[in-house]
């Protein structure tokens, strides 16, 4: 699917998303008799940490890395949960569960900070 996103760029990849995902918590959704997973998307800014919980001490992946040509990776979005308080864009606890490539050599299901998110749509708790 990372090729897709390389390729299509950002509006048509975030189509391509919504179309496929990986195993996670979504509720699954029935089409012509198919089960199918479907996922919000958004965009995640370069540079947010990567964490397999919404906390900061020993939880770290990596640093979310760009599409090429933007500053962003366009990405599905299972969840969100509040979680430790930290800043990067401003201040606060809440944590979204996003399909992210990082520098930790992974893509992967992990928690991004709010404030290193934008377009996004409205999910579920986790």
């Amino acid at each position: 699917m990372k090729t897709l996103t390389r390729v299509l760029g950002t509006a048509a990849a975030t189509a391509a998303l919504a179309l496929i995902a990986p195993t996670a918590d979504a509720t699954p959704v029935r089409s012509d008799g198919e089960s199918t997973v479907q996922y919000a998307t958004m965009l995640v800014q370069s540079g947010a940490a990567a964490r397999n919980a919404p906390y900061l001490n020993n939880t770290f992946l990596g640093w979310v890395t760009a599409d090429p040509g933007s500053n962003h990776q366009v990405s599905w979005v299972d969840c969100w949960k509040d979680g430790d308080w930290a800043t990067g864009n401003y201040s606060s606890n809440r944590w979204f569960k996003a399909y992210v490539t990082h520098t930790g050599g992974a893509t992967q299901w992990a928690f991004v900070h709010s404030s290193y998110v934008t377009n996004q749509s409205a999910v579920r708790g986790c």
